[in-house]
C-alpha cells in the first residue's frame, strides 16, 4: 500500500510538470495549430478528434472556429507523443477547458474512437450530431469523414463525400 501511495505521487508530480504553457501562433486546420516550443515553431496535432480536412466540406468554417478559439491564446499542452509527420500529439487545456472535447461539442470534429475509447467525448459528439452542430448541420448521412476523405480517390469523393449548401 505504501509503494501504490507513493508511485500515486510520483504520477501526480510528474503530470503536473509535463504540462506547459505556450501562445498559439497559428492554427492550420481544424485539429492542427503552431507554438513556439525552445525558440523554434512546434506543429501540434490534437489528440482524440479528427478534423475535416481543409478542402473538404466545412473544413475551413471548422478551421475557422479553432482558430477564434486558441489563435494568440495561452494552452496548456500535455505531450503525448509524435506522429510520423513530426507533429507533437497533445492533449490541450483553454480557459480551463479540454481543447478536444470543446471542438468535437461544438461539430467541428469527430471523436476519433479509432485511437480513444473515451465515453465523454463519443458523447460530446452524439450531442453535437442531435443538436445539428457544425458540420452535422446537415445531417449525419451528409458527412464525409476525413480518414475516408483522405484514403478516397477523386471520382469516390465525388460519390461519397457530398455535402449541403451550409458550407
Amino acid at each position: 500500500m505504501r509503494y501504490l501511495v507513493s508511485f500515486s505521487f510520483f504520477c501526480l508530480f510528474v503530470t503536473c510538470f509535463s504540462q506547459k504553457t505556450y501562445k498559439v501562433i497559428s492554427v492550420h486546420d481544424g485539429d492542427t495549430f503552431e507554438i513556439i516550443k525552445n525558440g523554434k515553431r512546434q506543429s501540434c496535432r490534437i489528440a482524440n478528434i479528427d478534423a475535416p480536412e481543409l478542402k473538404q466540406s466545412f473544413g475551413i468554417n471548422s478551421r475557422d472556429s479553432i482558430r477564434s478559439l486558441i489563435l494568440g491564446n495561452e494552452i496548456i499542452i500535455d505531450s503525448i507523443g509524435t506522429d510520423i509527420y513530426t507533429r507533437m500529439i497533445v492533449s490541450a487545456k483553454v480557459k480551463g477547458h479540454r481543447l478536444d472535447s470543446l471542438i468535437i461539442q461544438k461539430g467541428w470534429a469527430w471523436h476519433y474512437s479509432i485511437y480513444s475509447k473515451e465515453s465523454l467525448l463519443a458523447d460530446c459528439m452524439k450531442s453535437a450530431m442531435s443538436q445539428n452542430l457544425g458540420l452535422w448541420s446537415c445531417g449525419k448521412q451528409n458527412v464525409c469523414p476525413p480518414w475516408l476523405f483522405r484514403k478516397y480517390n477523386l471520382l469516390n469523393k465525388s460519390k461519397y463525400c457530398k455535402s449541403c449548401n451550409n458550407k
